[in-house]
């Protein structure tokens, strides 16, 4: 009888078996982590000479990129220094085609006793009419170099005045008309001395008048018309201004615009600002309530002008329109020494007043009011405390 075998009984397995096994199952199926892929791969048999081709390849599509890149940088930096050049060209032949838009004059004016004051620097503005032979806007702004504040200071156009001797002894040498009213031998209007000097004098002569009024130096004139204005305002993209009142007046038949502005703030293109500046009729103060005004818009146009946002986009489409619009006596080489003060243009810093007297028909300067307010704005000269009160 053969011998018996035993066999072992299998038992079921217990549920931590079971788990185990089934652990064991998924790590036998899953995918592998990516620090297993490496070693994984890197246990892998990898050609050197294929390596070291991959590598070549990798730096050359490297190198091809950076090169492209070098390209595209230096045609940009050429564009903008092409751009650069031409704008800067195209700026030089305008200003030396308006420096030679100044006067020619050969009326000779006598020499002043007024001393010239260090550090200022006065400049006349005359704004004439559409045909040139009228000023109508008689401004000096006088900006000091070192309290960096700038002062402008309006004179009426219809302020009574005498020319001088010169200005008489060079007209009647001419052969030329002079002026007399109320049986005064060479008296107008201020806004006439322009049209009475002729083509060739008529800044120098409105030059003149204005520093024998004023018994200050002149050291500069700025020439602008009716359209100038308009182009500066919108070469600046428009100015924000507060109209203070409704503006009707209806100029069509003696050439000018249809004035029609409401009242209240609003942004104001170069036509919309032109109908504001020229306004006077519903004005009870007529002339002067219109210098106030355009004194006060200046204000405004010359902040937005030296706001950095302005500065930075408009800057040249500015400078194109005012050497395309205007007409000065102040050379290339002044002016482009002047420019670094327009940064430090503070309208905090920047007044505006009318040379005292009484209006009607013609406009009779106070001439000791007029003096006060000179010794004040320009030279800097504190006007009593009465005086203060009574202004």
């Amino acid at each position: 009888m053969g011998e018996k075998r035993e066999y072992r009984r299998r038992r079921r397995p217990s549920d931590d078996m079971e788990l185990r096994q089934r652990q064991v199952r998924r790590r036998q199926t899953r995918a592998p982590y990516p620090e297993e892929q490496q070693r994984m791969v890197s246990s892998e048999y990898v050609d050197p000479r294929r390596a070291e081709k991959g590598r070549r390849m990798a730096r050359r599509r490297a190198e091809q990129k950076k090169r492209q890149r070098r390209s595209i940088l230096m045609v940009i930096a050429l564009i903008l220094i092409l751009a650069g050049t031409y704008a800067a060209a195209k700026i030089w032949v305008k200003m030396d085609m308006w420096q030679d838009k100044a006067e020619q004059s050969d009326f000779v004016v006598s020499a002043s006793d007024q001393e010239k004051i260090r550090d200022v620097i006065n400049v006349a503005v005359l704004g004439t009419d559409e045909d040139g032979f009228r000023a109508d806007v008689n401004m000096i702004v006088s900006f000091n170099t070192t309290t960096k504040e700038l002062h402008m200071i309006s004179v009426p156009r219809d302020t009574r005045v005498v020319l001088t001797d010169d200005m008489i002894d060079y007209l009647e040498k001419e052969n030329a008309h002079v002026p007399n009213r109320n049986g005064v031998y060479g008296q107008c209007k201020l806004t006439e001395v322009h049209a009475y000097a002729g083509e060739g004098n008529r800044c120098t002569f409105s030059v003149a008048m204005l520093e024998d009024l004023l018994d200050i130096q002149i050291d500069y004139y700025v020439k602008f018309d009716l359209s100038a204005f308009r182009q500066v305002v919108d070469a600046v993209g428009g100015v924000d201004f507060y109209v203070p009142q409704d503006m009707y007046w209806d100029m069509t038949d003696t050439g000018g615009p249809l004035i029609n502005l409401k009242e209240g703030m609003q942004h104001l293109d170069g036509d919309k600002a032109e109908q504001l500046v020229r306004f006077r009729d519903g004005y009870a103060q007529k002339d002067l309530k219109r210098i106030e005004v355009q004194q006060e818009f200046i204000t405004a146009l010359i902040d937005k002008v030296c706001s950095s946002e302005t500065l930075m986009s408009r800057l040249d489409d500015l400078v194109e329109v005012v050497l395309d619009c205007t007409e000065s006596d102040i050379t290339v080489t002044e002016a482009l020494g002047y420019v670094k003060y327009v940064k430090d243009l503070d309208p905090a810093k920047i007044t505006s007043d009318t040379v005292p007297g009484e209006g009607g028909s013609y406009f009779d300067m106070d001439e000791e009011g007029t003096k006060e307010l000179i010794d004040w704005r320009i030279h800097g000269i504190q006007p009593a405390a009465d005086d203060m009160t009574n202004e």
